[in-house]
């Protein structure tokens, strides 16, 4: 079999139309009933279709090396939305569970590769390499690197937020979806300038907003609310 005539394409095809569907499940979960079948149906179909991206992208990636940084990237982007996933698991940190070993090590994996990133860009730009890979290295390497250390921070710290697995799960699964829009900027709005902010706009429209998500339901609670008034809460 012929790699490039053949698997290349079929990967390229399998990555845009799981790029395409996340791209629209995504809306459709958030606009129905937070925690009700169809959001959690929704919910899986996001999931597993930017499971099958991040493989394609990896697997593009090893065959056309020069590529591979995408890779990287997608990396990044799934492991916003894996450990939003997981956070529905960890409802009970507050009374002592603690993370399964698939948590340590998509925090782990996540760890090395998010580092990787932002040292490979602090690197360049302290060369004074402005390059877009140097850029959205570096971006992508904070804001991933971050995610990490808050999520290790949140397995072992002494004091937990009983409610903290629900902020879990907004942060990586909008997070995630910000990472799928900006995938989808950079390849049909070329026409923004410059080019790393076709990417990076999404980040800086998407990242208020979750914060103030994240403010109102801590405004509700704060007014005495509970989380099972606010959506439908299942342990598993």
């Amino acid at each position: 079999m012929d790699i490039d005539t053949d698997l290349i394409p079929w990967l390229r095809r399998l990555h845009i139309a799981s790029g395409t569907l996340a791209l629209f499940v995504a809306p459709l979960a958030m606009a129905v009933h937070k925690g009700g079948d169809w959001h959690r149906r929704w919910g899986k179909a996001f999931f597993w279709s930017m499971a099958v991206v991040c493989a394609t992208a990896i697997a593009l990636g090893l065959l056309h090396p020069k590529s591979f940084w995408l890779a990287l990237v997608a990396v990044f982007s799934f492991h916003l939305i894996a450990s939003g996933y997981r956070s529905l698991y960890l409802k009970k940190l507050h009374q002592g569970q603690r993370p399964a070993r698939i948590d340590l090590v998509l925090h782990g994996v996540a760890g090395v590769v998010n580092g990787g990133l932002l040292i490979w860009g602090l690197s360049h730009l302290l060369l004074r390499d402005r390059s877009r890979p140097a850029i959205l290295f570096t971006v992508f390497g904070l804001i991933g690197m971050a995610m990490v250390i808050g999520g290790l921070r949140r397995f072992y710290k002494r004091q937990h937020d009983k409610r903290e697995w629900l902020f879990g799960h907004m942060t990586g699964f909008l997070g995630g979806y910000i990472a799928t829009v900006s995938a989808f900027s950079a390849v049909n709005l070329t026409m923004i300038r410059p080019t790393w902010l076709q990417w990076l706009w999404p980040t800086l429209v998407g990242t208020p907003i979750i914060f103030l998500w994240q403010a109102y339901y801590r405004r509700q609670f704060a007014k005495g609310k509970r989380v099972r008034e606010m959506a439908e809460v299942r342990i598993r």
